[in-house]
C-alpha cells in the first residue's frame, strides 16, 4: 500500500515542515510532493496553481489514493485541494503542523482512510498547553 502525500500551503510553510521532518527522520520512507501557493496570489495566477494541484494529484494517485495536507481550512490552498479531491481518490486534512506530518510519515503504510485519521489525531495531540 502506498498512499500519495501532497502538502499544499501558503508560501514555503510546507517546504519548511518537510525539511524539519527530514532532519528528524534522517531517511524518509515516503515521497512527498509539495506545492507553495503565493500569499499574494492574483486571480490571473489561480488557474496555474489549480492546474498544478490537479496534475500532482493525478500523478500521485496509484490506486491507493492521496492524502493532502493543507495549512488553513478555507484558505486558497485548502480550497483548491478540496475542489479537486472529489475527482481523485483524495482526502484533505487542513491545519498541518509538524506533529501531524511526523505522525503521517510514521504510519505511511496505512490506508488512505486510516492515514487521514492518523493525521487528524497527530495534529490534535501535538497541540498542548502548559504542563500537561
Amino acid at each position: 500500500m502506498s498512499v500519495g502525500l501532497l502538502v499544499v500551503t501558503h508560501e514555503d510553510i510546507g517546504a519548511q515542515l518537510i525539511a524539519a521532518s527530514d532532519i528528524i527522520f534522517k531517511q524518509r520512507m515516503t515521497s512527498i510532493k509539495q506545492i507553495s501557493i503565493p500569499a499574494d496570489l492574483s486571480p490571473e495566477q489561480l488557474g496555474k496553481f489549480a492546474d498544478l494541484i490537479r496534475i500532482t494529484l493525478q500523478d500521485l494517485d496509484n490506486d491507493d489514493g492521496v492524502l493532502v495536507l493543507t495549512d488553513v481550512y478555507g484558505a486558497t490552498p485548502d480550497n483548491l485541494a478540496r475542489y479537486f479531491s472529489n475527482d481523485y481518490n483524495a482526502r484533505v486534512v487542513s491545519g498541518i503542523n509538524l506533529p501531524m506530518l511526523l505522525r503521517v510519515l510514521n504510519y505511511a503504510h496505512q490506508s488512505l482512510e486510516q492515514l487521514s485519521e492518523t493525521a487528524l489525531n497527530g495534529g490534535r495531540s501535538g497541540v498542548r498547553q502548559g504542563t500537561e
